[in-house]
């Protein structure tokens, strides 16, 4: 009998295209002969691993065009930030039987948007009636570039994708939502999002780069197969010195860790994947806790610059006391600030009103009846 926290941790779902393997009992052996397809297959295989398990959440391993690419990690109902190497050693740490592991071929649009959703900070994460949606579509039109929204419903993540501003492909992991005939993109994905039942909460990625994994590498299959297993590989300049996953503290080894322990970068077919990518600043975020009115308790995180209002802005407070655009969160001389738009009934801080005012955690925002409190990301 598996225990109770792998099966809640499993029931998060992804969409899925062609499964190859799906929730076999983990072992080396079947790890090692998943990899075998994964390195054979032809065409190059485009895909996830993912294994589940009681201590390990949910763990990813990516590759494009049969070479590993990425990993992420899916753990307290949130993305977290991880490389190959940290796979590797969990992995090697937690691994039993009671795990699970798929293994699943896919389009490039899905798994650049699964890395962008387990990689990368939304420009928005909200419920949808806290978003106009119009708006949002309007932006990504005028713009003209890649972006994606993400829709989770009852631990169901699904993707919309939109191809140079213009909506282009949806991946469902809902398969109980009946795709209706005859309406927009756009259409179809406002359905989904306003639907009765289950709560939806909306992530908006206003763009589609994600990085290689700083440690992703022209692994062999033998390779990765130990990496998986053991948790480290070999310093091939130190006689075979073991380089363990424990840090000794000196940074100068842990660089030198980092540059050595696997083989030169792989190009070729990922390249053409991520040729666009550019080193980029990350962008300021902050969160927001609705303290009164109907949604007193929703708490949800914006990229800044970000406008507030009751229409064709980020973020959006449905009041008749709210302006169509009441306020703006920017960063002003490298401070938070919030900045009134010149609304009928004002904005306040801490129950003064403001044109202008700078802000630190714990502030209390005041637009129309609603109280927002804000806090780090």
């Amino acid at each position: 009998m598996q225990p109770a926290i792998h099966k809640d941790l499993d029931s998060y779902q992804f969409p899925q295209q062609k499964v190859l393997c799906e929730k076999k009992p983990f072992s080396h052996e079947l790890l090692h002969s998943l990899l075998e397809i994964v390195y054979t297959v032809n065409p190059p295989f485009t895909g996830y691993l993912k294994i589940a398990g009681d201590e390990c959440s949910l763990l990813f391993l990516f590759f494009f065009n049969g070479a590993p690419y990425a990993a992420g990690r899916y753990a307290d109902s949130k993305p977290l930030g991880y490389s190959i190497q940290d796979l590797g050693r969990n992995l090697a740490k937690s691994a039993k039987e009671s795990m699970t592991v798929t293994l699943c071929e896919t389009d490039p649009v899905l798994l650049k948007s699964m890395l962008l959703f387990l990689q990368e900070e939304p420009a928005v994460k909200a419920p949808p009636f806290l978003l106009d949606f119009e708006y949002i579509v309007r932006q990504i039109g005028e713009v003209g570039t890649n972006a994606m929204i993400a829709l989770c419903r009852d631990k169901q993540i699904n993707f919309f994708f939109f191809r140079e501003g213009k909506g282009a492909l949806a991946h469902y992991a809902d398969l109980t939502f009946e795709r209706p005939e005859g309406m927009t993109f756009e259409e179809e994905m406002m359905l989904y999002a306003f639907q009765p039942g289950d709560k939806v909460q909306a992530y908006i990625f206003r763009d589609m780069i994600t990085p290689m994994s700083e440690d992703t590498n022209q692994l062999d299959k033998d390779s990765l197969y130990k990496l998986l297993t053991v948790g480290y590989l070999k310093d091939r300049r130190s006689s075979d010195e073991e380089i363990t996953p424990k840090s000794d503290g000196n940074p100068k080894r842990r660089r030198r860790e980092d540059r050595e322990i696997l083989p030169a970068p792989a190009i070729g077919g990922i390249e053409a994947l991520v040729r666009a990518l550019r080193p980029k600043p990350k962008l300021p975020s902050v969160a927001l806790t609705v303290e009164s009115g109907p949604l007193q308790g929703e708490r949800f995180t914006v990229m800044l610059p970000c406008t507030i209002g009751r229409k064709d802005c980020d973020l959006i407070l449905d009041d008749r006391l709210v302006s169509r655009r009441h306020a703006e969160l920017k960063i002003v001389e490298n401070k938070l600030a919030i900045v009134d738009l010149l609304s009928t009934n004002g904005t306040r801080v801490n129950g003064k009103i403001i044109t202008m005012s700078r802000l630190i955690p714990n502030d209390l925002i005041s637009i129309g009846p609603i109280n927002l409190r804000i806090s780090p990301a």
